[in-house]
């Protein structure tokens, strides 16, 4: 089933004239990611959709074939209650290619936010020092101002950093244990916004 969605951007991109390199460009991809991505190789994760979505100006739910079991996660229906709950160990180890673990309980101000995930943290050494069982609540969309809390999904390790800025304006991720996380200048927009915690038990 997630072949077809490939098929489908690749028939999306090719009926407005761009090229595999334009596309990645633009979404901020290699042209082996989309490549992968439009030949089913690699599964769509939530987080390509709304970024291709963004880029052919259309709903999320657009990208997508009438099949995909992406529909339900970026749905009305479920998506509305629920968020996939990733383990921190998964995308630590294999970044975007992680798949969630779980559902669990989508908060209200994350309702009307497709692409919306959750992680666990669970032995993370240089992520902020939060119990083993806490869980991040992660909006894609919300873009990462100095002073959040972050995914990184440039590096994936360390997982999660405070993003701060020095004298020079430079950007930087900085972990609780005072670890830095040296950022290139278009780093920023790959990181994604933390914008709630459940503690564990």
């Amino acid at each position: 089933m997630q072949h077809h969605d490939g098929v489908h951007l690749r028939t999306m991109r090719t009926s407005r004239g761009m090229s595999l390199a334009t596309l990645a460009n633009s979404a901020g991809l290699s042209k082996s990611e989309i490549s992968k991505l439009e030949n089913g190789v690699r599964p769509f994760r939530p987080d390509h959709v709304i970024r291709l979505a963004k880029i052919f100006g259309v709903g999320p739910s657009d990208m997508l074939s009438p099949s995909s079991p992406l529909r339900s996660m970026l749905g009305d229906s479920k998506a509305e209650t629920e968020l996939p709950l990733y383990d921190g160990r998964d995308l630590a180890r294999e970044g975007s290619n992680a798949t969630a673990r779980s559902k669990t309980a989508r908060p209200a101000a994350l309702r009307s936010v497709a692409g919306a995930y959750a992680v666990t943290v669970a032995d993370l050494n240089n992520a902020p020092a939060f119990a083993p069982g806490a869980v991040l609540l992660v909006n894609p969309e919300a873009t990462a101002k100095v002073g959040d809390l972050v995914v990184n999904r440039v590096s994936w390790s360390p997982l999660a950093f405070y993003l701060r800025q020095d004298d020079d304006g430079g950007l930087y991720g900085l972990t609780l244990s005072r670890k830095r996380v040296e950022l290139a200048l278009d780093d920023a927009e790959k990181l994604h916004r933390v914008v709630g915690i459940w503690l564990g038990d």
